[in-house]
């Protein structure tokens, strides 16, 4: 059955597809009168070998992707030759790793061979030396989390300060973006919710919650980025993760937070549940990667090799996804007034 749109709907798709067009090419016009709006569809079969990258002048571009440290197997070397020109093309300012870095059982020590195996010899391209803001994921913790928030002090470009972080970065003149890097999982297993190998000692959910708060509280940054390895929603066995929902949701909400930012589920994502004023990304594709479906809400599901570009400028974020042998799969355009 076809679905016959009435004038009014003509004209309002019209109009923001005209906005979103104008968004891209950074010339966003005076029809956007949200806070906050979106356009995404996946991009047709036809145009994803011949539609280019599109690389906005000025913007703050980085690449944001999880599940990934398997000795350059499945599809991760080639997850990263892709990261390599798109990191090259967007000149991007760094790398949101989002957990899961180190397969199946993390590292042991800053010694352990996998930190050259998974990490330093597969992304050793030029475009990718710059800051790596790292989240921890499940995985990490069957090894020794410490050694990599250690490694820190060892490598120019592994940025894990501690379990969890905020960093800041300008986007353009009077314009910042706060990025707050969460360590999720002892939310997870403080429930139950994960299997019992995943240990996570020394951990204080309350401190974490506390110090969320009060970072977010303090914050005058106009683009505001809670980053994790689990998802809220989209998990393959059940549509939410009722401990990170009760975690990030009202927060999301009371914030005003753009996106919430994470891996674990071995696919790419863009989830906007009815109602929300926050969008969901989940990047866990980087190497391994599973069979999903769609979901209520859910504006893009792949389950092909790759990861986001996401390009933010004063008013825009432009998230982009690329699959392992660089073909563009996917555009979404965010605009903030």
């Amino acid at each position: 059955m076809h679905h016959c749109e009435s004038g009014g709907e003509l004209v309002r798709r019209r109009v923001l597809e005209r906005t979103v067009t104008s968004a891209i090419a950074l010339a966003i016009t005076a029809e956007v009168t949200l806070p906050l709006l979106i356009s995404a569809r996946p991009l047709p079969a036809q145009q994803r070998d011949t539609m280019q990258l599109v690389a906005p002048s000025g913007a703050l571009s980085f690449i944001a992707m999880g599940d990934w440290g398997r000795e350059g197997e499945f599809n991760q070397r080639a997850v990263a030759a892709q990261m390599a020109k798109v990191a090259r093309r967007l000149d991007a300012a760094f790398i949101l790793a989002l957990g899961d870095n180190f397969y199946p059982n993390g590292v042991q020590s800053v010694n352990d061979p996998q930190w050259r195996t998974s990490f330093e010899d597969v992304y050793s391209a030029h475009s990718l030396h710059v800051d790596w803001y790292v989240a921890l994921g499940n995985h990490d913790y069957d090894g020794n989390p410490q050694a990599q928030v250690d490694y820190s002090q060892i490598s120019r470009r592994w940025r894990l300060p501690a379990r969890y972080y905020a960093f800041r970065e300008k986007v353009a003149d009077g314009v910042d973006a706060e990025f707050f890097v969460l360590d999720t999982s002892p939310f997870i297993t403080e429930s139950g919710g994960e299997p019992q190998t995943h240990e996570v000692p020394h951990t204080d959910t309350t401190a974490q919650r506390k110090w969320l708060d009060s970072a977010l509280t303090a914050s005058t940054a106009k683009w505001k980025f809670i980053v994790g390895h689990h998802p809220v929603y989209g998990h393959r066995l059940y549509p939410v993760i009722p401990e990170i929902e009760r975690l990030l949701v009202p927060r999301l909400s009371k914030y005003g937070v753009a996106a919430y930012i994470s891996g674990h589920e071995h696919r790419l994502q863009h989830i906007v549940p009815a109602g929300s004023v926050t969008h969901y990304f989940v990047s866990g594709a980087a190497s391994e990667t599973r069979p999903g479906s769609t979901m209520p809400g859910a504006r893009f599901v792949s389950s092909r090799s790759g990861f986001f570009a996401m390009s933010l400028t004063r008013d825009s974020l432009i998230v982009q996804a690329v699959d392992y042998e660089g073909r563009l799969l996917y555009r979404a355009a965010l605009i903030k007034r």
